[in-house]
């Protein structure tokens, strides 16, 4: 790209109000150094644990809040859109908590009241396989959105927590939107259509139209299994992007953003029995397992060069980099 795009993409990332969908950070002080590299404001961070019970959820919660405080004033827990705002205008980080399952609540609905005082404000519904809410996109049949999956996400409009499905079956995912009172986003994923093997973590064009309809966002993602166009072909971010437009052509800028999901704090063990619990996920090996070029959250200004050679006003790739998912926590999150 010329000096003039590289410059004009540059500026729009310094302005924008950037919210990243999905990270796995590292919990040490140079992730909110490589987040500020990267332009971001805001990220969605996955705690506890997908696999986690209640104690050892607890015990994960109170490692964030310690990493936190420990920041020297270079981040803080976001509860609250304007929050994101304060975190802009001070050069600060602004963290969300957002579990990326409902296992660790077991059977008690009433703990979605207590994480909700601990500060999660985005909450996925399933995970790969089933659990109590109802059926992951890895399962061999999908039963839907149970009886009990239907009153946590009655409870989660009802406190302000927006609904995830990123990692939802498609029945779940289709009977969640048509439940919730609430737009619903996918925070990390990426179109089927154009997934050369089709992978059940994406999704499809029948379940993001209906998300859009709904008013929600979905955050593409730079996995690189979810983004190849050709079978065992490490994708670039010129595939992720491709992904992108996709989405704006099938359901408008307004309903599109990003959620890299990068996993820095993923070990080669953690890696090794995530495939071995879920086969299905993934065939790259962990150093490959994203794009060529996102590695790391301060790589991130590639998707806002990628957008201007693309085409996209600024009006636009603001909406993209996170405007539109401001959207939804600003009516979600009111209550």
């Amino acid at each position: 790209m010329s000096k003039e795009e590289n410059q004009r993409a540059m500026d729009i990332l310094r302005k924008s109000i950037v919210v990243d969908g999905s990270v796995v950070p590292m919990l040490d002080n140079g992730y909110f150094e490589r987040m500020r590299a990267g332009g971001i404001t805001a990220a969605n961070v996955t705690v506890p644990g997908v696999n986690k019970n209640l104690s050892e959820s607890i015990k994960e919660f109170g490692e964030h809040y310690i990493w936190l405080k420990e920041s020297g004033g270079q981040a803080f827990l976001a509860t609250t859109v304007k929050d994101i705002q304060t975190a802009k205008t001070e050069g600060k980080c602004a963290i969300i908590f957002g579990p990326q399952n409902t296992l660790f609540i077991e059977n008690d609905p009433k703990l979605v009241d207590v994480f909700y005082q601990l500060g999660v404000r985005i909450w996925q519904l399933t995970y790969q396989i089933r659990n109590l809410v109802g059926e992951g996109c890895g399962e061999r049949t999908d039963g839907g959105l149970s009886k009990y999956g239907v009153k946590i996400l009655e409870k989660m409009n009802e406190l302000g927590i927006v609904v995830d499905l990123s990692h939802c079956s498609f029945k779940t995912t289709m009977e969640a939107i048509e439940f919730s009172k609430d737009p619903v986003i996918f925070s990390h994923t990426n179109p089927r259509a154009l997934c050369a093997s089709k992978h059940v973590r994406t999704k499809t064009d029948e379940e993001i139209k209906a998300m859009a309809e709904k008013g929600g966002v979905i955050g593409i993602s730079s996995i690189s299994m979810f983004c190849e166009k050709e079978y065992d072909v490490r994708p670039t971010v010129e595939e992720m992007l491709d992904g992108l437009d996709y989405c704006v052509n099938l359901v408008g800028v307004d309903h599109v953003g990003i959620g890299v999901d990068v996993a820095e704090r993923e070990t080669a063990e953690e890696y090794a029995l995530a495939m071995k619990l879920y086969p299905e996920f993934n065939r790259y090996s962990r150093e490959e397992v994203r794009i060529i070029g996102m590695q790391t959250v301060d790589q991130f200004p590639s998707i806002p060069k990628g957008l201007v050679a693309r085409g996209y006003s600024d009006q636009e790739i603001e909406k993209i980099l996170g405007g539109n998912f401001l959207r939804v926590f600003k009516k979600v999150w009111k209550k």
